[in-house]
């Protein structure tokens, strides 16, 4: 499997297996109704730390993973989740504001978290971008096809994560739109890994040097 065919578009989940966060988000609202996202976040990111008894999952994917984890689940049950592919227009709107949010299936519910893939830096257009966390995600369509959603992270220097960007297939022609905050124009994302600045016509290949996929997260809890 290619590093990026997560952002292909399929009739079939691509996640593989599951994790804890529903099983640490039940056990939590238990204890206390009132916790928050970020308690919650925690907890399930050092439940993951705490699987990885072998130490060989990097533990910024594996932070990140926990938070982005938790957050679909919670987004989900309380209708937060923004499925871009049901909207009419491209302002992002939370699925409990869509009129058919009441008949939308558990997969059009819920930003399943794919994998996430670290980036040390990429170039477009003059502008160089360090230290990229690109993470994948799939919603289904009103045709029930399983389609990409992608957010871009960073690093700040007090060692948080920052959202810059995020992008899904605005098309139908297999590309992934990117909206970055560097650029008012939209960049291209391949399912081969290059991006595409359509001002210019420039190209650049993405190198992954490591990746988090829902497969590894299932391997933990086995």
């Amino acid at each position: 499997m290619r590093d990026f065919d997560s952002l292909l578009r399929t009739n079939f989940s691509k996640r593989k297996g599951v994790s804890n966060v529903e099983t640490i988000y039940k056990q939590a609202k238990y204890e206390n109704k009132n916790i928050s996202l970020e308690d919650l976040q925690l907890l399930n990111t050092n439940d993951l730390l705490e699987k990885d008894i072998k130490d060989k999952i990097d533990k910024h994917l594996l932070s990140l993973w926990g938070m982005l984890d938790m957050k679909s689940f919670v987004d989900a049950l309380s209708g937060n989740t923004v499925n871009p592919y049901f909207l009419i227009t491209k302002d992002l709107r939370p699925i409990r504001d869509l009129p058919e949010y009441t008949y939308l299936s558990d997969e059009a519910r819920v930003l399943n978290l794919l994998d996430i893939k670290y980036i040390k830096s990429f170039e477009l257009e003059g502008v160089l971008f360090n230290e990229i966390f690109l993470v994948t995600y799939e919603i289904t369509d009103r045709n029930n096809k399983f389609r990409p959603y992608v957010t871009l992270l960073t690093l700040n220097q007090d060692n948080q994560f920052i959202e810059f960007g995020y992008g899904y297939d605005t098309n139908d022609n297999g590309n992934v739109e990117l909206f970055l905050s560097s650029y008012n124009y939209l960049v291209y994302l391949t399912p081969k890994g290059s991006l595409h600045s359509p001002l210019s016509g420039k190209m650049t290949r993405l190198k992954v040097y490591d990746m988090l996929t829902s497969k590894e997260i299932a391997k933990l809890y086995q």
